[in-house]
């Protein structure tokens, strides 16, 4: 398996370089800087997200269709 933090990887190389990140910032997405761009950094925001909006989508009783 290989390591996603890997610089090596094109991904990642790609998020490097300024003119694609501002490319995401234009479209509206944040980028967080390299070292929040790990696995354990997206696990973390996926959870802090579902705390965040969990309960308000409990209490307007919103469902999947």
């Amino acid at each position: 398996m290989h390591d996603l933090r890997d610089p090596k990887r094109p991904v990642v190389k790609a998020l490097a370089d300024p003119t694609v990140r501002q490319r995401f910032v234009d479209q509206g997405q944040e980028m967080p800087p390299r070292d929040q761009q790990t696995p354990e950094a997206l696990a973390a925001y996926h959870r802090a997200e579902v705390e965040k909006w969990w309960p308000i989508i409990k209490g307007a009783n919103i469902k999947a269709e």
